[in-house]
């Protein structure tokens, strides 16, 4: 994972493509640079990176705080929750304890769907 300046005015750039392990499960986190796409393999990996919010995504905590980055959260590749500049949590964000982040309640149904139909 490199963050670097960028000549186009953002101070921040990430060109990432790594295996984490996050509750015991691997997580993949790809940056494409404002962008950072982190891949769980199942609700509960998701719900603990979530709820650990800007704590547990520490190397880009100070980007997502100066707006330089959003964060993907996704499931299986269905994205359930994201982090950066303009998101706001909403009601099921807050339910879920899983603020600064804005939980996609459809994309979290969706996983789900998804994860039933292949009996996992």
């Amino acid at each position: 994972m490199s963050p670097t300046a960028t000549s186009s005015g953002r101070p921040l750039a990430v060109d990432a493509d790594l295996t984490l392990t996050v509750a015991g499960s691997p997580v993949q986190v790809r940056g494409y640079g404002d962008l950072v796409v982190v891949d769980a393999p199942d609700f509960r990996t998701a719900a603990t990176m979530v709820r650990g919010g800007r704590q547990l995504l520490t190397p880009f905590g100070a980007a997502l705080d100066r707006g330089d980055l959003t964060v993907d959260v996704r499931v299986d590749g269905g994205s359930v929750a994201r982090l950066g500049p303009g998101v706001e949590s909403g009601v099921v964000s807050r339910a879920l304890g899983a603020t600064p982040a804005k939980v996609s309640l459809g994309g979290v149904v969706l996983a789900g769907v998804d994860r039933l139909r292949r009996g996992r």
